[in-house]
């Protein structure tokens, strides 16, 4: 298997519509202001329950905890927005894979049915 990355995510998640993006905000370690944090804005490739992969051109440390704004509909700001926590668990030239800590399944749920039911 050349060429293949094996996949060793052990849950399930799912390919999303290209306009979905989130805004993530990390502890910035590298700052000398006290607690300061590193605002992420950037397109949500993939979603499940347990985490995300967020496409962007900053890189964070692995381990950072992580605050989460989804928006599944831009063409409708805050109408299905969802906020979650999480911890970043991934760092690569593509992006940044975030582990929920935090998230309400049955708004995320919802957030998705909104938006297959508007596209």
């Amino acid at each position: 298997m050349h060429g293949r990355k094996k996949n060793k995510r052990k849950n399930t998640r799912s390919i999303v519509w290209e306009d979905i993006t989130a805004t993530v905000q990390v502890d910035d370690h590298l700052s000398s202001i006290k607690k300061p944090k590193l605002k992420i804005h950037g397109r949500v490739r993939d979603i499940g329950a347990y985490g995300m992969f967020l496409v962007a051109g900053e890189r964070v440390p692995i381990g950072s905890k992580a605050e989460i704004m989804i928006d599944f509909n831009p063409r409708q700001p805050g109408r299905s927005a969802l906020a979650a926590e999480g911890k970043t668990v991934r760092n690569d030239s593509e992006g940044i894979g975030i582990r929920f800590t935090r998230i309400d399944l049955a708004k995320l749920q919802k957030c998705i049915l909104d938006r297959m039911n508007t596209s």
